[in-house]
């Protein structure tokens, strides 16, 4: 499975660093403040800026898939040490060292790894690892499939895979909600986003209408366990799940909403290939069911089964923070809903996060290009080291039930 973790907070729509430690609008136009209506108070995140009719939504994007399916791979933990892992290979020769020794053995990728992304990192955990990385990696670049040769160093997809996700440790995204850093913030509102307007109106306008690769931390507590969605499915609402205006709040309307969504896997053997994508649950893509309630401010109006016209999304800020529906998934737990989720563009200069010893533009031309490189001379690979982990890797994150922090 996978390691993970993202920057901790951003601005609307403002460019972020992914870090390993790693509109027809049909209702009046209220906000939260105006309604007082906060059960959540205190959390943190950012605008959703989009189409927010609730009726327009389910009827035209309930249910997407991305066109381009994220391609599944491995999450290269810090205590295997990273993309310096040798394991995968008979020789022990890594992703990182195959490409020092095809670019001449000077660029030191393999050192830089053990050395940042290894086991001997101070304070390392079993979860640690490069799932940021590849998420981006998995969207942004079309999956390798087929071993290359550059300067007589052949790269298996695993190295090729490897390499990709070393260089999405480090990328421009949109992010949405507040990253649960530490166990110590799980008694903090801030364990409550993404809320439920920010987790519908991201699905719906950026996978859904626009196409887009949406990325999530699916462990709802402080470890961090990035995945790719897939694609989503909301239930159409009936008639029974509008719960009509809040008696307690006048202008707010309320209905219960049950989506499924899929993500890609990274606890895959490195080099295996993706298989089709078709909302499905297999060893390739796990899914999830999520319950919640949104409010709208506006009534809903059906013609039979048939929503004909709704209120707007309500998500709006109190004080610093985002409030917007209710999750309602029993029992608070790991699982309960994803802690943020984040829509990745392009890739940054490695300045600390990344290797910055492997250099993206070389990869893309020679490796992804299949082209020898003039320039360099190729060295016999140097074998990686066994990894020494003070802690065994985990494949899972921690999911045992945590009491719910109090709200009010």
């Amino acid at each position: 499975m996978s390691k993970k973790t993202v920057s901790a907070a951003a601005a609307t729509t403002a460019v972020i660093v992914s870090l390993v430690l790693s509109a027809c609008g049909g209702g009046n136009g209220l906000d939260g403040t105006d309604l007082g209506i906060s059960p959540y108070p205190n959390r943190r995140g950012q605008e959703v800026l989009g189409q927010k009719n609730f009726a327009y939504l389910m009827n035209n994007h309930r249910k997407a898939k991305l066109a381009k399916t994220p391609w599944v791979g491995w999450w290269w933990a810090y205590t295997a040490n990273g993309v310096a892992n040798g394991l995968h290979h008979p020789e022990m020769h890594s992703p990182a060292g195959k490409y020092d020794a095809a670019r001449g053995g000077f660029p030191k990728a393999q050192e830089w790894e053990i050395a940042n992304h290894g086991a001997t990192v101070p304070g390392v955990q079993g979860w640690w690892g490069h799932c940021n990385g590849w998420c981006v990696a998995s969207t942004l670049f079309p999956e390798p499939r087929e071993p290359v040769t550059v300067n007589g160093i052949e790269f298996s997809v695993a190295d090729q895979k490897a390499l990709l996700t070393e260089a999405g440790m480090e990328s421009s995204s949109d992010f949405f909600g507040s990253r649960v850093d530490d166990v110590n913030q799980m008694r903090t509102p801030r364990v409550e986003d993404v809320v439920p307007a920010q987790f519908f109106l991201i699905l719906t306008n950026y996978l859904g209408k626009k196409g887009l690769p949406v990325l999530m931390d699916r462990h709802t507590t402080y470890e961090v366990w990035n995945q790719p969605i897939a694609g989503y499915s909301f239930e159409y609402p009936k008639p029974s799940d509008y719960l009509g205006e809040d008696p307690a709040h006048r202008g707010l309307y309320r209905v219960n909403l049950t989506t499924t969504i899929w993500w890609a896997e990274d606890g895959v053997p490195p080099g295996e290939l993706t298989g089709e994508f078709d909302y499905q649950d297999n060893r390739h893509f796990s899914k999830r069911t999520l319950k919640m309630e949104l409010w709208l401010d506006g009534p809903i109006v059906f013609d039979g089964e048939q929503m004909r016209s709704s209120g707007d999304v309500v998500v709006t800020r109190q004080g610093e923070y985002f409030v917007g529906g209710a999750w309602k998934n029993g029992a608070y737990s790991a699982t309960s809903h994803p802690d943020f989720m984040w829509i990745p563009y392009s890739l940054l200069k490695p300045t600390t996060y990344a290797n910055p010893e492997i250099d993206i533009e070389w990869v893309k031309k020679h490796v992804m290009g299949h082209q020898d490189d003039p320039s360099a001379v190729a060295v016999p690979v140097v074998p990686a080291p066994s990894p020494t982990p003070s802690i065994a890797p985990s494949p899972e994150p921690t999911t045992g039930i945590t009491p719910r922090p109090p709200l009010i």
